[in-house]
């Protein structure tokens, strides 16, 4: 929580001073949180490098600069935006995981701060490849809110893991009160399953999931099948749903029954979802059928309300190919680094793009950094500056 002593939720000024400052006192010419809020702005406007944001921030007027917490030059007396060098240092300097964790709070308390108490909140978590590190390869794990769209926390795989043995630390730091985690087959394991729906005393968190069963647990998936034709065989959906947003159709069936008799951590309900996909004609084009488990009670969500939760997990894929909007792009798109930012040798998460560059730091590159391919061709600070356009 971000909040407060009275109970609000602060600005982002206020949100991000509370991201430590690695540096010295001594020799500080800009403050961090001046220096964060600038990098957010140049985000917001468009700007998806180092090279993008510092176009951006020479170009922004006085009166921005001061609303983002900049302090006149005593000698020029104007406030002086950070050069491209200086937002590059410090973002590297800067803890990545105490930015995830202070960013996401606050989203979070953004989010809720409109909705009504008692209301069960759903939460995506899912991993995500991130592209263009060059020779690297790093994975993120992610923790999405279904309403807002908006991921409230993330941390990395390491790389002689997967993602499924990441849960705890994703959402050790997630407020999982009235709360239902979705996840894809991945993480439809008993391990799992424990630590969100089991008690307090046993290291659980107390509250409750909806994951998918596909082939990778086929005993589960046997058991789920077994237990919906056992409560009726061709019988009609506890729910059903038309969709004709984006130029097709997609009718969403929902069957849901008791879980009596499967082996499977505070499993409550298992449910069937089928999608049939039509063209414009109403010819059937695809049909996907998929099982779930939940220990959701029927007194928690209804067929209809499960309908939804299973569809907001799907929502957790745009975030993967989309730039997400506001300052978490930032948190995203640069801070993590960028599949843009291949004009340096590390990424912030300093996954080295070749032997030297793993030796030489931050500060140096090659010219296998400093090209578009990464193969000695054109350089980029050689391309034409894109420069800001403010009204």
């Amino acid at each position: 929580m971000i909040k407060d002593g009275a109970g609000k939720v602060p600005g982002l000024l206020a949100v991000l001073a509370l991201v430590p400052d690695p540096r010295r006192p001594r020799g500080r010419r800009y403050r961090l949180v001046f220096v964060l809020a600038v990098a957010a702005a140049c985000t917001l406007a468009g700007a998806r490098t180092f090279r993008e944001i510092g176009d951006h921030a020479a170009d922004l007027p006085q009166d921005v600069l001061r609303d983002l917490g900049g302090r006149p030059h005593p000698l020029r007396r104007k406030v002086i935006a950070p050069s491209e060098t200086r937002i590059r240092t410090l973002l590297h300097l800067i803890d990545a995981d105490v930015l995830d964790q202070v960013l996401g709070g606050w989203l979070r308390d953004l989010a809720d701060a409109g909705r009504l108490d008692g209301l069960l909140t759903a939460i995506a978590v899912d991993g995500k490849w991130l592209r263009g590190v060059l020779d690297g390869q790093v994975k993120l794990f992610s923790a999405m809110l279904h309403e807002a769209k908006a991921v409230i926390a993330q941390v990395r795989v390491p790389d002689d893991t997967t993602e499924s043995t990441q849960v705890k630390a994703l959402l050790g730091t997630v407020g999982l009160e009235n709360a239902v985690v979705t996840a894809d087959a991945a993480h439809s394991g008993t391990e799992t399953a424990r630590y969100i729906a089991g008690k307090a005393e046993d290291g659980g968190r107390e509250a409750d999931y909806f994951l998918y069963v596909k082939g990778n647990t086929p005993t589960l998936q046997r058991s789920c099948f077994d237990a919906i034709q056992a409560s009726g065989q061709g019988r009609a959906p506890d729910h059903t749903e038309l969709d004709r947003s984006h130029g097709r159709t997609v009718r969403r069936s929902i069957w849901v029954t008791d879980a009596a008799g499967i082996d499977f951590p505070h499993v409550k309900r298992v449910a069937r979802i089928r999608r049939d996909h039509y063209d414009s004609d109403g010819c059937l084009l695809s049909k996907e059928i998929i099982h779930a488990v939940t220990s959701l009670t029927d007194k928690k969500a209804s067929a209809e309300a499960l309908a939804g939760i299973a569809r907001g997990q799907w929502g957790i894929e745009s975030v993967h190919w989309v730039s997400s909007p506001g300052v978490s792009r930032l948190l995203r798109d640069v801070v993590l680094g960028h599949p843009a930012e291949r004009f340096r040798n590390t990424s912030a998460r300093g996954v080295a793009c070749c032997p030297r560059c793993s030796q030489a730091g931050p500060a140096l590159a090659c010219n296998k950094c400093n090209t578009l391919r990464g193969d000695g061709g054109k350089l980029i600070k050689d391309l034409p500056v894109r420069t800001a356009t403010m009204s």
